[in-house]
């Protein structure tokens, strides 16, 4: 809440927090429930769950770079 007046529900920047903080919940539910069922569907017929996620590499940049003959540290 807001730290001029914590009871004001109405402070602009308390709606903006508490909305962002309702939308992240609500994808975190959605994403597992869509992880459960994909889950369970692939159980019950007996098969491997594939893997739906991407593999993030944070040094893919750096190793892009390096590739164009470029320094990565330089911006």
């Amino acid at each position: 809440m807001s730290e001029k007046n914590p009871e004001n529900h109405m402070d602009p920047i308390w709606r903006t927090r508490m909305e962002t903080l309702m939308k992240r919940t609500r994808n975190m539910e959605v994403k597992q429930t869509i992880d459960e069922a994909l889950w369970q569907y692939y159980f019950e017929k007996g098969m491997e769950v594939p893997k739906w996620r991407r593999n993030k590499d944070p040094d893919w940049w750096t190793e892009y770079l390096l590739s164009l003959g470029l320094d990565p540290n330089n911006p």
